[in-house]
């Protein structure tokens, strides 16, 4: 988001009443090294939207940067031996630059895809953020295939806008909205391919720099498990073991642990379908139905249940409240 500044001067305004009217000193935001929490972030791109009232502000703002921009997770694809290695590396280290979100690559045998979620609560800018990531996502894949490549489908977690243009050109594929993910689905035959940017004694050096990070990290339970249960979510995995296992520990550990922080596997769960309805409620026009089968309901009646327990009001009534102006 660095090059916000520019973006909304390029767009015909001022950025620095924006940035204050966001709670934003300007000059240390340009500074590249500045770390910013992601809900900050989130909500300054939403007065930038606002402010500009350009729908497609994120769309913009990805194509103005670089997977340098994502700091080390961006260098270590940059170096990568393969093009795979570069994706899996990226998956690994992303939680060193961003919060907020969780990335997925799903290898097939003839298909790949990566795609990208907020898992924190609270978030209001969901679409742009949507757009931003899958711009990315296809930049670094343009870094390591060439100029000629491009997505076979791109899929966004945001309502249709009004002008698909900037997408078709941007993307050069399909464009899918009103999903349940932001997704860019892609062909496997570059993904043994040699990167031009491949350096493999940097990328092992960079290897055990993030390795390094993530020890120092040495996150509590309460703090990784919204992401990996967000994770768990777009693979289809609900139950508490299946979570234990990408915690990397036994099931009986994961309640023991929980147990000792007050809480639940159920009550944990239940936060994360939660948040995840009210973001694909607020952001797109899926049907309550399908919100149900992504969040692992076996109907749609098991998910209104649950979402009047959690609101008070039935998911349809809820999304009318936040959409009526």
């Amino acid at each position: 988001m660095v090059n916000l500044p520019a973006l909304v001067d390029e767009l015909g305004h001022d950025p620095k009443p924006i940035f204050e009217k966001a709670g934003i000193d300007l000059e240390s935001y340009r500074d590249p090294d500045h770390k910013m929490p992601f809900l900050v972030s989130d909500r300054l791109l939403t007065i930038c939207t606002e402010e500009t009232a350009c729908d497609h502000i994120g769309l913009l703002l990805g194509q103005m940067a670089e997977p340098s921009h994502l700091g080390l997770p961006g260098f270590l694809a940059h170096a990568a031996p393969s093009v795979e290695d570069a994706l899996v590396a990226l998956v690994d280290a992303l939680d060193l630059h961003d919060e907020g979100g969780t990335v997925l690559l799903n290898l097939g045998s003839e298909f790949s895809s990566m795609s990208y979620s907020v898992h924190l609560d609270g978030v209001t800018s969901i679409a742009q953020i949507n757009d931003l990531s899958a711009v990315m996502m296809c930049k670094i894949m343009t870094l390591l295939c060439g100029s000629e490549w491009k997505p076979l489908s791109v899929r966004l977690g945001r309502i249709e806008p009004q002008d698909r243009t900037p997408y078709r050109y941007f993307f050069r594929s399909p464009v899918f909205f009103n999903s349940t993910e932001c997704e860019v689905t892609f062909s496997n035959h570059c993904l043994k391919k040699k990167p031009p940017t491949a350096d493999r004694l940097l990328f092992q050096h960079l290897e055990k720099e993030a390795k390094f990070l993530h020890d120092l990290q040495h996150g509590e339970l309460m703090d990784v498990l919204p992401s990996v249960l967000r994770r768990c979510l777009l693979e289809g995995k609900f139950s508490a073991g299946a979570v234990a296992d990408a915690l990397g520990f036994h099931e009986r550990t994961l309640h023991r642990r929980l147990k000792a922080s007050n809480t639940s596997f159920r009550h944990e769960l239940d936060s994360v379908r939660r948040m995840v309805s009210e973001q694909l409620l607020a952001h797109t026009e899926i049907p309550v139905g399908d919100i149900a089968t992504t969040l692992g309901y076996a109907d749609a009646s098991g998910f209104i249940r649950a979402f009047e327990r959690w609101s008070g009001i039935s998911p349809n009534a809820w999304r009318k409240q936040i959409l009526t102006p």
